[in-house]
């Protein structure tokens, strides 16, 4: 029998089926994974967008240096998860604090003073004891009202005799009412009401009443 004979055409084909054959059997039967890749070799742009999920993260392997700045937001950070250990000392100033965000309870005890406080803005309410009211009056000597704490008015009704008038009931109250000058006349003060009246008398002479300037204080228990 005469045997075919062989070109070269016919032996390159030949040899292009059996590559084809065997590379693709060979490919279908041994997957590339981890043990036919270099170690370090995967680079960012080999790995599609997006493709890395949260499986495919180790737990805690994430660390400070792998998260660019200002790359974590609130709404990446669970709520109510931090605590103090998770804050820089001094890291939390007054533009982090909510008005009105801080209770009595997140003030620790005997840690307020003086140089918190600002001024005039403590009225009897805040403070935890009793503290009477005090009233005053500065008067001159034709009845006018020069100065005073809660006094509204005050008048001359008479030689010595003058009333003060003040901005709440004063029934229950003690007043002292002293001369301004070097004078030593005799001052008693009555009260009733919301109003004082302050009797003027000469030392030196019985029922004889002085005109006189005087400085009326009334102090108002709790």
């Amino acid at each position: 029998m005469r045997l075919p004979q062989l070109s070269f055409g016919k032996i390159l084909a030949g040899t292009a089926v059996v590559l084809v054959a065997t590379t693709g059997t060979a490919y279908a039967h041994g997957m590339i994974n981890s043990a036919d890749i270099v170690n370090g070799s995967i680079r960012s742009v080999d790995i599609g967008s997006g493709e890395v999920k949260s499986v495919d993260i180790g737990n805690s392997t994430i660390r400070s240096a792998d998260i660019f700045n200002g790359g974590v937001k609130s709404d990446d950070v669970l709520d109510n998860s931090l605590t103090a250990d998770d804050l820089a000392s001094g890291s939390v100033g007054q533009l982090e604090i909510q008005t009105d965000g801080v209770a009595a309870t997140e003030i620790a005890d005997d840690s307020i003073d003086s140089g918190e406080i600002q001024n005039g803005t403590l009225a009897r309410a805040d403070l935890n004891f009793d503290v009477p009211v005090v009233l005053a009056a500065l008067v001159q000597s034709n009845g006018t009202l020069s100065r005073g704490i809660g006094a509204t008015a005050s008048s001359r009704t008479d030689t010595g005799i003058y009333t003060v008038t003040f901005n709440q009931s004063i029934g229950n109250c003690f007043a002292n009412v002293t001369g301004t000058g070097d004078q030593h006349d005799e001052m008693a003060s009555t009260l009733s009401g919301s109003v004082v009246t302050v009797d003027i008398e000469d030392p030196d002479q019985e029922d004889v009443q002085n005109d006189a300037s005087f400085f009326l204080t009334v102090v108002c228990p709790a």
